[in-house]
């Protein structure tokens, strides 16, 4: 198998609403995402996937949705109802789910694979130095997120 990774890199600030510890105050992080796709042939050019057909669909849905955005759980009222008020902002809410990594590579996972017309291997974010993998299995359940 053939296995290429494309990488995007953004900015957005999120809290961890009902945590306790610092990540529930407001803070904000360089995230990088990395789609990984497979095939088992290459083109008749040599290709298995052309880079730009991963990337441009994955750099426009995070450049309109979570880049310079703040990512909130859709149940921190208090934090979007403040944030509403100021014109210039952008919020993407998850619902009723925190904005950790992980469940932002499932919810990367979910867009891509709809986007895509290749095999979908695992969705990495990284938040920082660390990261969060989503890994498909043959049910598409949640498993497969780790830290």
């Amino acid at each position: 198998m053939f296995v290429d990774r494309v990488e995007v890199s953004f900015d957005s600030a999120h809290r961890l609403l009902d945590y306790d510890g610092k990540c529930a105050s407001p803070h904000g992080h360089t995230y990088r995402a990395e789609v990984f796709v497979g095939r088992t042939e290459l083109d008749d050019l040599g290709l298995a996937v052309d880079f730009g057909d991963i990337k441009s669909p994955l750099k426009h849905w995070i450049d309109t949705n979570w880049d310079h955005a703040f990512l909130l759980n859709d149940r921190d009222q208090s934090l979007i109802g403040a944030l509403q008020t100021i014109p210039e902002s952008k919020l993407y809410c998850f619902p009723g789910r925190n904005p950790s990594a992980e469940v932002m590579a499932y919810t990367l996972y979910r867009v891509m694979s709809l986007e895509l017309g290749c095999d979908l291997l695992r969705i990495r974010v990284w938040e920082g130095s660390q990261y969060a993998d989503y890994i498909p299995d043959s049910h598409d359940g949640e498993k497969g997120a780790h830290r």
